[in-house]
């Protein structure tokens, strides 16, 4: 640490030294330091809502529920702790909790901004959209600070008729730093109002900055994923995925068997899931990452290997352990059902490692018609900054490790992986869906879809709220010569 910095932290108080330390992520000094003052004053409100935003970075959500719990009684005049403790809350699967305490702050401090903006954002995560855009209008009548720009790009995304809102949208950008995260909220969002009003050139202009803006953030280019790529295929070759881990010999206890939903992002994996769920035996527990960190973690512990290069390495004990891992997460999610779904799409990389594990799972590959799936990437502000997610250019690379890998494991594996074609998925979603359960041994239950009653965190939050529509199937067209890179062909043709 430098030495200006050290001077600086001495002249601060405990509790102040732990939020900049907080601030600098160095996590371990800042715990300390709010145990030491909670120690001297156990009523220090401060200090337990910095224990509690600690066990959320590092998604201790349980902790984090407890330590928030403690604060909101210290500081009941507060928003940050009820703010805070919601999102413990969803962390651990309790979001009606969550709505309950944003519900609470809103009675409590009804003038607060950004307790309307988070009550928005629960609101969604349920279906209440009516409830969402209400909140989003309040906070923009509240503040004109930075929230107001995120606020208003819900508000469009909400709105049927957005066009309402485009001289909000050119005063809050004129007011936005250039390349910030706000300017780039606000460019996607006149982007898409403007595509609702059929003015696509426009709306390329808007989508184009914000793409440029986003892109000065990255922090690697697809090409350095080739050679991890090119070792997943080298490492998982048919000896490596012949050796599978060790089975239960007792068989009385019902294993959760885990549905794996994967491919590319903004294939429809999210409407795949809300319709899947609709049966009986299966529930979902969302795009989760506990195949690429909890079980990668625990191999790496027990043979200091990474992946893939772990999968040659480990022993068929350690391979049951790691399953066990896995399923201790996903039991969360179960609600007492067999089947479990996983949607995290990059888990396409793993299918090997999946198979290894879990030889009975159910591996659901979405497809799209290209150029449809890079218009909606191209489109939508995605929180990662990841190349592929930001250029054309860096998607078509990433689109092409994708389609190589996909082609690799069906040689490898090719029973394993069910096709799905999210036209078809639109277009006869009863067929598919049916088809699907048969291929499980599910009896065909499918009803009408209840999507309103269930929890969606990702980006189709709103989109799968509405009725199934084929709007989206073709709207490439719209961009036709923006898209030349991939209009030759939709993947797998």
């Amino acid at each position: 640490m430098h030495f200006i910095t050290i001077v600086k932290l001495m002249r601060l108080s405990k509790l102040q030294q732990a939020a900049e330390f907080f601030n600098m992520n160095d996590l371990v000094q800042a715990e300390r330091l709010y145990k030491e003052t909670i120690l001297s004053k156990p009523e220090c409100g401060e200090a337990f809502l910095g224990m509690g935003r600690i066990a959320l970075k590092v998604e201790q959500f349980d902790k984090a529920v407890t330590f928030l719990r403690k604060s909101c009684e210290l500081l009941p005049n507060e928003a940050s702790p009820l703010i805070y403790l919601s999102e413990a809350f969803n962390g651990i699967n309790f979001e009606a909790d969550g709505l309950t305490a944003l519900e609470y702050a809103k009675h409590q401090l009804p003038n607060n901004p950004y307790v309307h903006y988070h009550l928005g954002l629960q609101y969604i995560l349920f279906g209440y959209l009516d409830k969402a855009e209400q909140s989003f209008s309040t906070v923009i009548k509240f503040t004109q600070d930075t929230l107001a720009s995120y606020a208003l790009q819900e508000l469009t995304r909400l709105n049927g008729n957005p066009k309402q809102y485009f001289t909000l949208l050119e005063e809050r950008l004129k007011q936005a730093v250039p390349d910030s995260q706000e300017s780039i909220v606000l460019l996607y969002a006149f982007g898409n109002v403007l595509d609702s009003v059929k003015n696509y050139s426009l709306a390329w202009e808007y989508f184009e900055q914000a793409n440029l803006s986003q892109a000065k953030q990255n922090q690697f280019q697809t090409s350095e994923l080739n050679y991890f790529f090119q070792d997943i295929k080298i490492t998982a070759n048919a000896n490596v995925l012949s050796v599978q881990r060790e089975l239960k010999e007792d068989n009385s206890l019902q294993e959760i068997i885990p549905i794996f939903i994967l491919g590319l992002p903004r294939t429809g994996s999210t409407l795949l899931e809300q319709l899947l769920t609709d049966h009986q035996d299966i529930s979902s527990a969302g795009e989760v990452p506990y195949l690429s960190r909890d079980v990668v973690n625990y191999l790496f512990s027990q043979t200091n290997l990474q992946y893939p290069y772990v999968m040659a390495e480990v022993s068929k004990q350690q391979m049951a352990i790691a399953a066990q891992v896995y399923l201790d997460k996903m039991s969360i999610h179960s609600k007492g059902n067999q089947y479990v779904i996983d949607k995290l799409p990059a888990n396409f990389q793993s299918i090997g490692l999946i198979y290894k594990l879990f030889p009975n799972a159910k591996v659901l590959h979405i497809t799209r018609d290209l150029p449809d799936i890079a218009l909606s990437i191209y489109r939508n502000n995605f929180s990662q900054n990841e190349p592929y997610f930001s250029s054309l250019d860096e998607f078509k690379q990433y689109h092409n490790l994708y389609t190589d890998l996909m082609l690799y494991w069906k040689v490898q594996l090719p029973k394993f992986i069910y096709e799905v074609s999210y036209e078809e998925l639109v277009l006869d979603k009863t067929k598919i869906i049916n088809d699907i359960y048969e291929c499980f041994g599910l009896p065909n239950q499918l009803e009408q879809p209840k999507v309103k009653d269930k929890i969606v965190k990702t980006l189709s939050n709103i989109q799968v709220r509405r009725p199934i529509n084929t709007k989206s199937i073709k709207s490439w067209h719209n961009y036709a010569d923006k898209l030349r890179l991939f209009t030759g062909s939709a993947y797998g043709d």
